[in-house]
């Protein structure tokens, strides 16, 4: 790993002392190294790095209390400047009290191209959080096998979305800092490798990349290991049906902000660069609105499912120099070349916004594919007593058990705003009280509200009849 972190910066100052701080001595230098005195919101803590504890807990946030329980067994002696005395004192107190502690005014996360975190800028007197590149970019490397992975099963072999799915990973490390407001969307069966280019982007900046899988690492109150978070690949974590879920996914993929809080210390608020990648076996995955512009989604192939040969040969490329040269390839993308804001319009996408869809909405497209306005007609009219379409849409709220069912008001509004040339109009009709005039809708032909229905989701939807159906020529 290449990230030249103050700790190890101490530790090759301090040679010396190193045998003597890891037998039990007191080294200022390297208590430097590893401890910082920092302020956060109105509270001190003390903050303490260590590269070799596990990825969430390299860097951590120290109450002061802690920090001094933590020196409870450890102590020096100092002299007393006041008096000449020799005292004995926690290594706590000591370093506390020196006038040449590492503090800082504050925290922040500045991720910066630049892999040495020592060049990463940000604000002055603030501690960044940043710690660099896992491999220096390279030439010379193969990583084939995660491109075939990539393209073939990710991507369905279709170049476009490839070049799409390697520019949102290149812009993440050309340019951390930009937010494009997308994520990506991964659904695949086990052992079908959806996981997998997460896994390996995610080797590149191992600091900043997070895999979780349960929702209370998204929703929950104590998020610390989002303060650092670059990456965030959330692994079945998530229901779509999820409303607060749903709310701080969308937040993570577009807000500029995010509040972190540790256990006994203040929240904070700090600028979010999270990408997020979900990935999951569920046919609903993420809540897409008929508008949606933030999920690119991806049917992930079983192509090489459970081919264990498969994935070893990627990971032997990875390792020996594969990594690099994706780093290098990366870094080296043309950025210009794939407009990341414009999402792909995936089939699998249609299915999250078709999953998503509210209860009128919902009926109404059942209604066009069966080419009838209600269950109880075998055409598409061109006009209908508005009470049989009340009646139908209340049936089928009541098949999938919804709760709040919408006035004939609203539906007769929404249906509307559906299909803009939709009138109302009395016409005779036979009732069970006779033949009356009533209100009907006068409806537009099939074909017009099919495409009514397709420019409201915004993708092209395949209807599941013949082309000699009822309202679908074109006399």
């Amino acid at each position: 790993m290449t990230a030249l972190i103050d700790l190890q910066k101490a530790r090759k100052k301090a040679k010396r002392t190193q045998v003597d701080f890891e037998a039990g001595g007191y080294s200022h230098e390297l208590m430097n190294g590893e401890f910082a005195f920092l302020l956060v919101g109105s509270k001190a803590v003390v903050i303490r790095e260590n590269p070799d504890a596990p990825i969430e807990q390299r860097v951590r946030f120290l109450t002061l209390d802690a920090f001094r329980q933590w020196s409870l067994n450890r102590f020096t002696e100092t002299r007393d400047p006041s008096t000449g005395d020799v005292k004995t004192v926690t290594w706590a107190k000591r370093w506390l009290g020196s006038l040449d502690r590492r503090q800082f005014d504050g925290v922040e996360f500045h991720p910066d191209a630049n892999p040495d975190p020592a060049d990463a800028g940000g604000t002055p007197g603030y501690y960044n959080l940043w710690r660099g590149w896992g491999c220096q970019p390279k030439r010379g490397g193969s990583y084939a096998v995660l491109r075939d992975h990539l393209l073939t099963n990710v991507c369905g072999g279709d170049m476009d979305l490839f070049r799409w799915v390697f520019g949102f990973f290149a812009h993440m490390l050309q340019r951390p800092r930009e937010r494009i407001g997308v994520a990506l969307i991964l659904r695949g069966k086990q052992g079908a490798g959806k996981t997998k280019p997460c896994e390996v982007i995610g080797s590149l900046i191992p600091s900043h990349y997070f895999l979780v899988d349960s929702a209370r690492y998204l929703t929950g109150t104590f998020n610390a290991h989002m303060a650092s978070c670059l990456l965030l690949q959330a692994d079945e974590a998530v229901w779509a049906g999820d409303k607060q879920a749903e709310g701080r996914l969308k937040g993570l993929v577009t807000s500029t902000e995010q509040m972190v809080e540790s256990k006994g210390i203040d929240p904070i608020r700090l600028r979010n660069f999270v990408r997020v990648v979900m990935t999951s076996n569920e046919d609903w995955v993420v809540p897409a609105g008929k508008e949606e512009r933030r999920f690119c989604v991806l049917d992930v192939g079983d192509g090489v499912m459970q081919n264990s040969a498969y994935f070893a040969e990627m990971d032997r490329e990875l390792d020996n120099g594969g990594r690099e040269a994706l780093l290098h390839d990366l870094l080296a993308f043309d950025l210009s070349s794939v407009d990341l804001r414009h999402i792909p319009k995936t089939g699998a996408l249609l299915e999250q916004k078709i999953h998503s869809l509210d209860p009128i909405d919902a009926w109404w497209l059942d209604r066009l594919m069966a080419g009838t306005p209600t269950r109880k007609t075998d055409e598409w009219p061109s006009y209908i007593w508005t009470n049989l379409v009340r009646d139908d849409y209340l049936e089928a709220s009541d098949r999938r058990g919804v709760r709040r069912k919408s006035t004939e008001t609203e539906l007769g509004a929404r249906l509307k705003k559906i299909m803009p040339l939709l009138t109302r109009q009395k016409r005779p009709w036979t009732t069970p009280d006779g033949e009356r005039r009533v209100w009907c809708y006068l409806l537009p032909p099939l074909k017009d509200c099919r495409s009514f229905f397709e420019k409201a989701v915004g993708q092209v939807i395949e209807w599941q009849d013949d082309e000699d159906l009822p309202g679908t020529d074109d006399g």
